[in-house]
C-alpha cells in the first residue's frame, strides 16, 4: 500500500500531518513537500503527477474550503478515478463537498486515517489469503474490490 496525498499548496500543514500520521501507522506515502525534485511546471509537472501516481495504489485527498480553488487537486482525482484508485476525502472541519465527491468515503481525523488503513490491509490480506487458497480470480474486476473496499470503510466510519 502507497498512498498518494493531494493537497492545496495553502493546505500542506494538513497534508503533513497527514502524511506523519500514514508513517505512524507503517503506510508508505508520497507527499510533495517531500520530494526535492519538484522544481518543474506545465507538462513535466503533468508527467511528475502522474507518474508519482502510477506507484500509488490509493489517492487520499485533502479537502478544505480553499481546495475549491485549486486546478491541480481535481486533475489528480481525475488521473485516480481512471486507474481506478482507491479515493478517500480527508476533511477540515467546517468543509462542504461538491456534490462529485460525496460519493468517496470522508475521514475526518486520526481515528478514522486508522480506519481507513486498517480496512486496506484486511482487503490486502483477504486477497493474499484468496491467492494462497488457489480461489483468486485475478480476472474479478479491480472496480468491485474497490466498491466493497468504500462499503467496508463508510460502514465503521
Amino acid at each position: 500500500m502507497k498512498v498518494f496525498i493531494s493537497h492545496k499548496k495553502e493546505d500542506e500543514l494538513v497534508a503533513l500531518d497527514v502524511f506523519l500520521n500514514l508513517k505512524e501507522l507503517k503506510v508508505d506515502a508520497y507527499l510533495d513537500l517531500i520530494d526535492s525534485g519538484i522544481e518543474f511546471k506545465g507538462e513535466l509537472l503533468t508527467e511528475h503527477i502522474k507518474r508519482k501516481l502510477n506507484e500509488c495504489t490509493d489517492i487520499l485527498v485533502v479537502l478544505t474550503e480553499k481546495t475549491k480553488l485549486s486546478w491541480w487537486v481535481p486533475f489528480e482525482i481525475g488521473m485516480a478515478s481512471q486507474k481506478e484508485l482507491p479515493i478517500v476525502n480527508y476533511l477540515s472541519e467546517g468543509t462542504s463537498l461538491p456534490d462529485y465527491l460525496e460519493y468517496w468515503p470522508r475521514l475526518k481525523n486520526a481515528g478514522d486515517l486508522s480506519k481507513y488503513i486498517a480496512i486496506n490491509k484486511k482487503q490486502e490480506s483477504d486477497i493474499l489469503l484468496e491467492k494462497a487458497m488457489g480461489s483468486f480470480n485475478k480476472y474479478a474486476s479491480y472496480e468491485n474490490r474497490t466498491e466493497k473496499f468504500y462499503k467496508d470503510l463508510k460502514a465503521v466510519l
